[in-house]
């Protein structure tokens, strides 16, 4: 038995041959995700689109691991700000369908927003109906840069936080 199956969960197979669908298989879209894996802790500023906040430094600490399967990213974050903490849960994965990136975050603020993106010489860039984030890895992908922006039209951007984050471990 496979134990990151849970009783009366389908296998892949049962799937395949259920649905008509082609079950899906890890491949490189999905190793190009590993750059994340870790523990990050990010300090910055936040920006214009952030309101009566622009200009507070903003610290975080985000843990990215693998769900199990490997197709699919957890990442929890805490970010502190002014007097305020923004707690996020983000799930991220590749598409086969879109052949695009998708990133789904749930924050204790009550968002749920959906992203989609991709990477390119180790910049990766998601976006979304209102906002969109950058981020860049250095030092031997030991830094990620990240840049959010926000808009109320989809065609004016405003920065929302710059962070640098180091990955600790």
């Amino acid at each position: 038995m496979d134990p990151s199956r849970e009783v009366g969960e389908a296998t892949r197979e049962d799937v395949k041959q259920g649905s008509g669908e082609a079950a899906p298989r890890l491949g490189p879209e999905h190793q190009r995700l590993e750059v994340f894996v870790g523990e990050w802790k990010a300090e910055g500023v936040l920006g214009e689109a952030s309101g009566p906040h622009a200009q507070a430094k903003a610290t975080a600490v985000d843990r990215y691991e693998w769900l199990p399967g490997g197709f699919f990213l957890s990442c929890r974050g805490v970010m502190h700000f002014a007097e305020e903490r923004l707690e996020s849960t983000r799930i991220i994965g590749f598409d086969a369908e879109r052949q695009r990136y998708r990133m789904h975050l749930f924050d204790n603020s009550g968002y749920a927003r959906v992203y989609e993106g991709g990477e390119q010489d180790g910049v990766w860039k998601f976006a979304g109906a209102h906002e969109r984030v950058t981020m860049s890895f250095a030092n031997g992908d030991q830094r990620m840069d990240i840049h959010w922006e926000q808009s109320d039209d989809g065609t004016t951007w405003r920065p929302l936080c710059d962070l640098r984050a180091t990955r600790v471990h």
